[in-house]
């Protein structure tokens, strides 16, 4: 009992807390809504509804086949103290030891883009995270990397039609724990998983695919070795673990099919009739995140899962930067919970409804819930909302954010999961972030696992190269 009221008068504070970094903006956010002009189209623009639909159009570079640009050459040693892509951050430290590693690869990623049309992202990321409490025999502690490269290289433009890119994705996943150690599996939260860096495979190529616009961007179609949850029903406040959220009731969800949160092949496809609305569409193969090669081998194999996303993107105030997105995402699959083969099929359906709004420049709020099918999820229902806010405390390149979840498992017997996050992510360096995040998982999902509150205390570090 005593633990219980802990973790009620924790989430207590944090909300409290939340609601009164956030009072201003709510207030703005309010005022916006009423005085808009009625007559005024409160949809976002078409560059609005592009930038919030979830598909990468490579911001901030020339596409590599079009008119002739000047030749940029290469100048590996001049300074480049924040990452390219960054924006103004705050350093809380000017020194920085990893400038003679990440000033040359910075100017080549410069080089690359200007004259190429290449845009990367080089990052690692170490999760340190350890339990107040596990199952008997599991340990209560594990570290995590992931070193990540990713390429994105846009290709080529037809005027009047769209543009056209491929991307690439590369990491390496390693468990640095002294066990194999699953966390979610040791304290038992069948159905949330709290340590999303780690990885069953130690090197893999995540994505893997093409992707050309037509109608100047207005229909994209993509196919290849894909995540589905890039394209549909994402949540830009908690799609990033690397970043925000570790818990994946906030990164991505669990009420969803087996398969949606992994990498699959499969091709997609959006469409922008007008401005301020979309709609996203994908059909990949679930069985192929199991394989351990490419993940194109199961293509043909009889399993789908296909969904359709619809969505309103709004844009709000006086200067229209109140975004928000309000969707609902529908899918069917024949890949269930028990099926290893073609000759084991499930069908069942699942829903997502998502409601995501700035109330200010740098603070968001979202609302989630989703429901599945028993047989084919890990979760039958789950509900979750949050706040994220960026550059806190006038600090650029800081942000903090607090997401809520309750999580129905889809196994009999198991409990009703509570979950309460917060992080403070701080830019130490220009190289460096490191995040301290708490975890309050309230009745764990697993009934071997002992009731009440167990909190999971998390260290990580991310080196943006």
């Amino acid at each position: 009992m005593q633990r219980r009221t802990f973790g009620t008068t924790a989430f207590a504070a944090l909300t409290c807390a939340t609601i009164c970094l956030g009072d201003d903006a709510t207030g703005r956010f309010l005022q916006a809504l009423s005085t808009s002009d009625l007559q005024q189209s409160r949809l976002g623009s078409i560059s609005q509804t592009q930038d919030l639909a979830l598909f990468w159009l490579v911001p901030n570079v020339d596409p590599f086949f079009s008119p002739h640009k000047s030749f940029i050459r290469l100048n590996l040693n001049l300074p480049r103290p924040l990452p390219v892509n960054d924006g103004r951050i705050d350093p809380l430290i000017g020194i920085d030891v990893f400038s003679p590693i990440a000033t040359p690869l910075r100017n080549l990623e410069i080089w690359m883009r200007e004259n190429f049309g290449v845009r990367t992202d080089l990052y690692n990321c170490t999760v340190a995270q350890q339990a107040s409490t596990s199952i008997a025999g599991q340990a209560r502690y594990a570290i995590s990397n992931r070193l990540n490269y990713r390429i994105d290289w846009k290709a080529w433009e037809i005027p009047g039609i769209g543009l056209g890119s491929i991307t690439a994705n590369f990491r390496v996943n390693n468990n640095w724990s002294t066990q194999d150690t699953s966390l979610g599996n040791a304290i038992g939260s069948n159905v949330v998983l709290v340590d999303s860096v780690t990885s069953n495979q130690n090197i893999n190529l995540r994505r893997l695919f093409v992707q050309q616009g037509f109608c100047d961007d207005r229909i994209l179609v993509g196919a290849g070795k894909i995540l589905p949850n890039d394209t549909t029903a994402a949540n830009f406040f908690a799609d990033d673990e690397t970043n925000q959220f570790l818990a994946s009731c906030f990164d991505g969800g669990n009420a969803m099919p087996n398969g949606w949160n992994n990498y699959l092949p499969g091709a997609y496809a959006q469409f922008i009739p007008f401005q301020g609305f979309y709609v996203n569409t994908l059909a990949t193969s679930p069985m192929g995140a199991q394989d351990s090669g490419t993940g194109f081998e199961t293509i043909g194999d009889g399993l789908y899962l296909v969904g359709a996303e619809a969505g309103l993107v709004t844009s709000l105030g006086a200067s229209k930067d109140l975004i928000g997105r309000y969707s609902v995402f529908v899918c069917n699959t024949n890949s269930g919970n028990s099926t290893t083969g073609a000759g084991s099929k499930q069908y069942g359906n699942s829903a997502t409804f998502m409601a995501q709004q700035f109330l200010d420049r740098d603070l968001g709020v979202w609302l989630t819930y989703q429901l599945s099918d028993a047989n084919i999820s890990p979760a039958a229902q789950e509900l979750t909302g949050g706040v994220g806010i960026e550059n806190v405390f006038g600090r650029f390149g800081d942000g903090v954010g607090l997401g809520l979840a309750w999580t129905d498992s889809s196994t009999a017997g198991d409990r009703q999961q509570k979950t309460i996050e917060t992080y403070y992510r701080l830019r130490l360096t220009g190289s460096v972030e490191i995040s301290a995040d708490i975890q309050l998982i309230d009745d764990p999902s697993n009934p071997q696992a002992k009731g009440g509150a167990t909190w999971v205390f998390g260290l990580r570090t991310k080196i943006k190269f």
